[in-house]
């Protein structure tokens, strides 16, 4: 018989401080994606680690409170107390004591291969693919069940609590959360941890009344980031968490790849009927494509497989980094007929973040998309977009397998999506920032509202 591990022993707070207890079951509602400290890997030990929930409560601790205090270094101050750090000249230990129980009969290792024929979870999931040299990222099935212990100073738990539930309705456990891989639900005591529906009153009262959503702090934006001033939109409930993850995965999806809709009229709809078939959609019409060809020189001074458009111009701008970074970019290679090009297209780049002394590796999206569970059993698709400034820096082009040298002239600032001379073939693109286009484009679909 198997024994689950025993929990360590609970220490006393300096000066006697009461301590609270809370045990929360919980289960896993989209496949998880590692989350051991290999990556790509799952722990075969750890199947749940608690330095991993130990970051992710800090992280939604933080989007919480932020607003709360007016500088950042009052804001390190008051983490540090609750969840420990570093400052000054000594460290604090951590106040908030997790563990988890794992049961071991609900953990099920994904055993097929990450397929593009997975539709929209393969949207999710296209990192875990294996290559040439290592085999597919490891991956856990749904419905994973595991019960979260914590103890914390009685005067914070609600904080701690409510960390918790901002967890379970917008993050996730393991790799590529914000895309909705390894979401969780409640299975006791649901109407203490989920709301009712997706309305922002909804939200308020499950959250004791803590400011969610609505307008701006007035600290201002900052690098963290916030639950006050973020923009939340929802679609219909769904019965089941898959649904609802793949109609918020489609509304990205379509967003960041597929042609203009027909409600967007007028010239900047030249391309929308360019289509292909199921699997292989038309030429895209945002600039990033247009704009490498221009900046990159052909080899042997033969011209690209396809020229860039005259309506896009050398000029950087890269308006889809704002989705995160880095963005690998890889140009097709044969036509539809599956013949090679007799030109070639530009080799392999990505688009990374340069702050001005050097190469960044990544860039979080501010943007979360996810099935969020409901109280009453049903799960809601959502785009949840978090307040925050975008860093010092700006966005540049890389060759993939170079120097990490950024390419001449490919430098162009956050949030820009198109340069002074060009013509969007895109219309969301004629928008003034890329938060407020994905906005756009989501409010014309009825059936989307905002909290």
């Amino acid at each position: 018989m198997e024994l689950p591990d025993p929990l360590p022993r609970q220490r006393r707070y300096p000066g006697g401080a009461p301590v609270e207890s809370l045990v929360v079951q919980l289960k896993s509602t989209t496949p998880i994606l590692g989350g051991a400290p290999v990556p790509r890997q799952v722990d075969a030990v750890d199947i749940i680690r608690v330095p991993t929930i130990r970051g992710h409560l800090r992280f939604w601790w933080r989007a919480l409170y932020a607003h709360e205090f007016p500088t950042a270094k009052e804001l390190a101050h008051r983490e540090r107390a609750l969840w420990g750090g570093v400052g000054g000249d000594a460290g604090t230990r951590s106040k908030v004591e997790v563990s988890v129980e794992v049961d071991r009969s609900s953990v099920r290792k994904a055993e097929r291969h990450v397929e593009e024929e997975d539709d929209d979870a393969y949207y999710a999931l296209w990192p875990a693919r294996g290559t040439r040299t290592e085999p597919d990222a490891g991956r856990l099935l749904s419905e994973l069940r595991f019960q979260l212990h914590l103890h914390a100073p009685s005067e914070r738990m609600h904080e701690v609590e409510n960390a918790v539930r901002a967890w379970v309705l917008w993050g996730g456990y393991g790799g590529r959360t914000r895309r909705g891989v390894g979401s969780l639900t409640v299975v006791e005591e649901v109407p203490k941890w989920l709301p009712r529906g997706a309305r922002r009153d909804e939200l308020q009262q499950v959250f004791g009344g803590l400011a969610l959503l609505g307008s701006p702090p007035t600290c201002g934006a900052r690098q963290v980031p916030a639950i006050q001033g973020a923009r939340l939109f929802h679609g219909a409930p769904q019965r089941g968490p898959e649904r609802a993850w793949f109609q918020a995965l489609h509304w990205l999806k379509e967003f960041r790849q597929g042609q203009p809709s027909d409600q967007w009229k007028g010239p900047a709809n030249k391309y929308a009927r360019e289509r292909g078939d199921r699997n292989r959609p038309g030429r895209s019409n945002w600039p990033e494509p247009d704009k490498i060809r221009r900046l990159l020189e052909p080899a042997r001074g033969k011209p690209w497989a396809h020229p860039p458009r005259e309506e896009y111009s050398r000029e950087a701008a890269w308006p889809r980094a704002g989705f995160g970074l880095p963005i690998p970019i890889r140009f097709q290679e044969k036509d539809r007929s599956r013949a090679l090009y007799r030109n070639p297209d530009p080799g392999e780049v990505e688009l990374r973040w340069h702050d001005g002394a050097k190469v960044r590796e990544r860039l979080a999206s501010p943007l979360i998309v996810k099935a969020m569970p409901l109280a009453n059993g049903f799960f809601v698709p959502v785009a949840l977009w978090l307040h925050r400034a975008w860093p010092e820096g700006k966005v540049v082009l890389i060759r993939k397998g170079g120097q990490r040298t950024p390419v001449k002239d490919s430098f162009a600032p956050f949030d820009r999506l198109l340069a002074s001379s060009d013509k969007a073939l895109y219309a969301p693109l004629e928008a003034p920032s890329l938060s407020e286009a994905f906005f756009r484009w989501l409010k014309s679909h009825p059936e989307v509202k905002e909290s």
